[in-house]
């Protein structure tokens, strides 16, 4: 899928698991006894208390629903400018119909490209990055295999967290390893 049409390659994250359909029918269940706890057996105190959790276990589903079910997220490497082969970083939510830009950043401030797993969720290496901003941009609740791409711009640190297939990782990492040589120079 191509938002705008114009992208050198893209890659719509397919989600890893269902993590997000268990928490939130999980959620749905917890707000659905609350509330029927509290309406149905006589002789509990904090009424309004139980009404409450369900109201918070209710708002936690649709966060859940809305955050990992309902969007999902393409991620692009567009051409900045066609003379000098220079390039962005994209990432775009879809959301139903609606689609809209959260990054575009220059690939030539991609810094590091840092495999995680389930397991080693790369915060090791992350954290060499302490006042670095961190975004989430993971279509899967707990992936199993993901990747955090950190980017210097504007004076500032970002770190990324996406699910790149294998194509959209090797273009990265020779643009990395091209920005690395430069910088090296």
């Amino acid at each position: 899928m191509t938002p705008n049409g114009n992208f050198d390659y893209t890659h719509r994250a397919k989600k890893q698991n269902r993590a997000d359909i268990v928490s939130s029918v999980c959620a749905y269940l917890s707000a659905a006894t609350l509330y029927f706890s509290s309406v149905f057996v006589k002789g509990i105190k904090y009424v309004p208390v139980l009404q409450l959790l369900a109201l918070i276990a209710v708002v936690i589903g649709v966060f859940i629903n809305q955050r990992y079910t309902w969007t999902s997220f393409v991620y692009g490497i567009i051409p900045k400018d066609t003379e000098t082969g220079e390039l962005y970083f994209v990432v775009y939510r879809v959301t139903g119909k609606r689609q809209s830009c959260l990054v575009k950043v220059d690939m030539a401030g991609l810094r590091e490209l840092i495999p995680c797993t389930a397991k080693d969720d790369g915060k090791a290496r992350a954290s060499k990055y302490p006042s670095a901003e961190r975004y989430n941009y993971c279509a899967s609740m707990a992936p199993a295999k993901y990747t955090r791409a950190v980017f210097r711009a504007d004076g500032g640190v970002a770190v990324i967290a996406f699910e790149p297939d294998s194509t959209l990782l090797s273009m990265m990492e020779n643009v990395y390893k091209l920005v690395k040589t430069e910088n090296d120079i």
